[in-house]
């Protein structure tokens, strides 16, 4: 039975919470003390609904209560569990296309040096011309949606250690976290972006244009 959470989560906040109200409405049916799951990601989700729906029910990792049942001293994992949940969730909500617009206005300095053939150069260049510049500049701006896409693997590799550590300040992460990032952070770019540009040059299209007249 599906608990609401990663896919869910990741598309559809409010229907993930109606999920998990579900399931926690089935254990309110029958005064369930408790309930014990198996699955991480069931018991992380459940957890968050149980915190987001005011109830007292506890959420029961299987091998907790195994250790428990034993005698074997165990803490409690729900704390530490939420914290992973609300570093997960601000992560989630990075992927956004307009928190993802911010970040890359964020980065635009970075950006713009990265672009390959001298492009940032001659866009910088032509931000400088004042009016002129401006106009050809927003002449240019419906060629964004093509260069973008074209650009931007090459760009990338340039520009993930400052993308790393803006994402760090935006996401509140542990160490072990941290140190997976450089590995973890290229991959989920090279997949993702491709797929979020369509919605994110948009977004970015005219404070480029503004940085660019501003330099």
């Amino acid at each position: 039975l599906c608990c609401g959470s990663v896919l869910s989560l990741v598309a559809d906040p409010a229907i993930a919470k109606e999920i998990g109200d579900v399931r926690l409405d089935e254990a309110d049916a029958v005064n369930a003390e408790a309930v014990v799951s198996t699955c991480p990601c069931c018991q992380v989700q459940l957890r968050v609904t149980v915190e987001k729906t005011g109830r007292d029910l506890p959420i029961i990792d299987l091998g907790a209560l195994a250790c428990r049942s034993s005698g074997i001293p165990h803490d409690d994992p729900t704390e530490y569990a939420l914290n992973m949940w609300a570093t997960f969730e601000t992560m989630i909500n990075l992927l956004k296309p307009e928190q993802m617009a911010d970040l890359m206005v964020e980065l635009f300095p970075q950006m713009v040096d990265a672009m390959p053939l001298g492009m940032g150069g001659m866009m910088r260049g032509i931000g400088k011309l004042g009016p002129v510049g401006g106009a050809m500049l927003k002449m240019m701006k419906p060629m964004f949606p093509l260069l973008f896409p074209i650009l931007m693997p090459g760009m990338m590799e340039k520009v993930m250690p400052d993308m790393l550590a803006a994402v760090e300040k935006r996401v509140p992460m542990p160490d072990s976290m941290k140190e997976q990032m450089p590995d973890l952070m290229p991959a989920a770019m090279d997949n993702l972006m491709p797929k979020m540009l369509p919605a994110i040059v948009p977004l970015i299209s005219d404070p480029l244009i503004d940085y660019l007249r501003s330099k």
